[in-house]
């Protein structure tokens, strides 16, 4: 379960040399119904800009009248690996750029302000089409900044709703003078929890700045990026003239950010098969141990940086090998969470806890063999999901817990998580005072010694247990 990063930067002043990162650069002209300045338009090219004192080399988004186009700053640039289950979803990023805003000069047609341009993380093919393209108003799939100088105002869109703006209130603010701001740095950042912050300002007048934030709306819990299927995703840049002309010149991007990905061995059985822990959905049926198929009623996830580990190295996770709880249990490597419980039956575990299957939490089973500490250089990410009642379930393979009720699960869980469970279900509250663990759990003492027993004996740690599940209960 380890994170990828990405970046991408390019100043456009040498096109023929390759960019900085792991990003690819295409570019696509939007529909153009012909040029009335004589010249022909321009737009997605790269070429010296006529308005920096520095005249280096600039992104032409487009220059000339009724044109639009876009420049897309990425397309999958990540698969899953060989030993990966999922395509990796994009969990936050950070665009920094330059862009150069250029009215007409005072046009007898519209407003005389240039329509505007997008900045986007979503699918391109979702841009708005027509004649000229509104190219402006960004993806209706995904997240869009627009700048709009034709109506004075700024929006951070979520799937074509607004959800914040500022709009022009009187002649000085930054609203009513965005196609003079002739440098103007953008700051995009968006954070793991859907969080959107825009940062503008005008390089030569410090003065001038605006600072907007919006919050993606929440998806089961989860941030609707993270949540949301970005296949065929993109970062772009997007925008037209209209009739008024201006100029859109886009410099000195620096782009970066993080993916979740998730290792195989992730996967739960539910109704329809193995499935991908990240795809899990509120309402999906996972099988149980005890009770057949049962509802997930909430899912969240939760991410440990390589910093946080390194200051809590008890969050490090566990990684437990293929076989190493016995014949094909795991069936593939499990990595999890090192207060995550999982269960062991044998006669051993019988004869020490007169109960045949007990849960252990995955850090009091180092030691035995198959059973280490991860390396998670990127950090890691953990998931939890809760079922009606604390359930047994297969991971790969292996039987462990879903998420316990119970005072030792503000140890595992931020506590927005917390929060938002008992928001949710306010009915189980009460479980904090009366947990109802599917199993008992060893103590740290009682698994060193079992895990001892188990290894000199040379005794798996699960039994066959072939013939679960033992109880077909339909799920509530």
């Amino acid at each position: 379960m380890a994170d990828k990063t990405f970046t991408y930067t390019n100043d456009f002043d040498n096109p023929e040399s390759p960019v900085s990162g792991n990003l690819t650069t295409t570019s696509q002209p939007g529909t153009s119904p012909g040029n009335t300045g004589g010249a022909p338009a321009l737009n997605t090219t790269i070429q010296a800009s006529r308005q920096d004192v520095d005249a280096d080399q600039k992104l032409v988004l487009y220059d000339g009248s009724n044109v639009g186009g876009f420049a897309e700053f990425f397309r999958e640039p990540f698969r899953a690996d060989s030993d990966e289950t999922a395509k990796p979803v994009i969990s936050e990023f950070t665009v920094n750029a330059r862009v150069d805003l250029i009215d007409n000069g005072g046009a007898s047609t519209g407003n005389g302000k240039v329509n505007g341009y997008s900045f986007n993380f979503g699918n391109t093919s979702t841009l708005p089409g027509g004649t000229g393209g509104a190219l402006e108003n960004g993806v209706s799939e995904g997240l869009a900044i627009r700048v709009l100088p034709a109506s004075d105002r700024v929006q951070i869109v979520w799937n074509g709703t607004v959800l914040s703006q500022v709009v022009w209130q009187n002649f000085s603010d930054f609203a009513a003078n965005l196609e003079f701001l002739k440098v103007l740095n953008m700051n995009v950042s968006v954070s793991e929890t859907g969080l959107v912050t825009l940062i503008m300002n005008e390089e030569l007048n410090t003065a001038a700045r605006l600072e907007l934030t919006a919050q993606i709306p929440q998806v089961d819990g989860r941030s609707g990026l993270t949540s949301a299927d970005q296949s065929d995703w993109g970062f772009s840049f997007a925008g037209r003239t209209g009739q008024n002309a201006g100029e859109v010149w886009v410099d000195d991007i620096a782009l970066s950010g993080r993916t979740i990905c998730f290792a195989k061995g992730t996967l739960i059985t539910t109704a329809t098969g193995p499935k991908a822990i990240e795809d899990l959905q509120t309402g999906d049926l996972v099988l149980t141990l005890d009770h057949g198929l049962q509802q997930v009623r909430w899912i969240d996830s939760w991410h440990a940086d390589a910093a946080k580990l390194a200051a809590k190295p008890q969050a490090q996770p566990i990684v437990i090998r293929q076989n190493a709880l016995g014949a094909n249990m795991p069936s593939a490597d499990l990595t999890v969470s090192p207060q995550h419980r999982i269960m062991v039956a044998s006669a051993i575990v019988e004869r020490m806890c007169n109960t045949p299957e007990v849960c252990v939490a995955a850090k009091h089973l180092l030691g035995h063999p198959g059973v280490e500490t991860a390396a998670a250089p990127e950090g890691v990410t953990y998931y939890h999901f809760l079922c009606d009642s604390h359930e047994i379930v297969m991971a790969n393979g292996a039987w462990a817990e879903s998420l316990l009720i119970a005072p030792q699960m503000y140890k595992s869980l931020p506590w927005s998580s917390v929060t938002r469970i008992f928001q949710l279900f306010p009915q189980m509250i009460d479980l904090l005072d009366n947990p109802q663990p599917a199993r008992p759990s060893m103590t740290r003492k009682q698994a060193k010694q079992m895990v001892e027993r188990h290894v000199r004996n040379g005794k798996p740690l699960v039994a066959d247990l072939s013939a679960a599940p033992r109880d077909r209960r339909a799920a509530g």
